[in-house]
């Protein structure tokens, strides 16, 4: 069942892609489909499609093409978000309310929306030394981010969310790690496979970065059980700030 959510998002990755290629509106392949090897990462869970709009195939649209296209690209986010919502509700087997939605929602559309308007983020590591450089300041802020979608789902504000994913990632920094390169070499390499990759990367790999996400949140909330509530919420939140 926990699979479900991205097997029908999967499903509009693919179309979107399809519509994309054959409608009039200019539209490039994603950027790490043309890198030999690509961690392909992202700090909510979501598919890797195999093409984008970028922002300047928009300028100077006439009205109805301009509506299909906002349209279009929107609806692939919000889809994702919500499947990433539920999926990890799902395994923390927690209630989240529409307030904690929106919020994943809005800061899955930051994280979204600056790789379109820069062209995309990928790490290339064909060359070797800086491409090891980068893999390592990525992976460095990647950790910290990584329970961030946990967070949102479990109700914590923007500022908090933040706060409690950079100390409580700290300590397991190498299992994050190595999830983050296996999780965004399997999102890169299934997104490679022709037609269907879109899917693939969507509703195979999504869930279980989905999972993967829950799991270490779940881990970490019980290695600090033992920890006096008042001793968590002064390390995690500034005074007066709500959770």
């Amino acid at each position: 069942m926990l699979a479900v959510p991205f097997a029908v998002v999967g499903v509009l990755v693919a179309l979107v892609d399809w519509l994309r290629q054959h409608d009039s509106i200019p539209m490039a392949p994603t950027d790490a489909l043309s890198q030999s090897v690509s961690v392909n990462y992202a700090v909510f869970p979501q598919g890797t499609a195999r093409t984008a709009r970028h922002v300047g195939a928009l300028v100077d649209l006439e009205t109805r093409y301009l509506l299909w296209a906002v349209g279009l690209e929107a609806l692939v986010p919000l889809a994702v978000g919500i499947a990433g919502w539920v999926t990890i509700t799902r395994v923390l087997d927690t209630h989240s309310g529409p307030r904690a939605l929106s919020r994943y929602l809005i800061a899955l559309a930051a994280v979204v929306s600056i790789p379109q308007l820069l062209g995309g983020f990928s790490v290339d590591i064909t060359g070797f030394l800086f491409g090891l450089l980068l893999l390592a300041v990525a992976l460095f802020v990647l950790t910290r981010l990584f329970l961030l979608p946990a967070l949102l789902v479990t109700g914590r504000g923007f500022v908090t969310a933040l706060r409690q994913s950079y100390h409580r990632s700290q300590g397991q920094g190498m299992t994050i790690g190595g999830l983050i390169i296996v999780i965004g070499l399997a999102y890169w390499g299934l997104a490679t496979v022709p037609v269907a990759g879109g899917f693939l990367s969507t509703a195979v790999v999504a869930p279980i970065h989905s999972v993967a996400i829950g799991t270490v949140f779940s881990t970490g909330s019980r290695g600090t059980a033992a920890i006096p509530a008042n001793q968590i919420e002064s390390r995690d939140a500034r005074p007066g700030e709500r959770r």
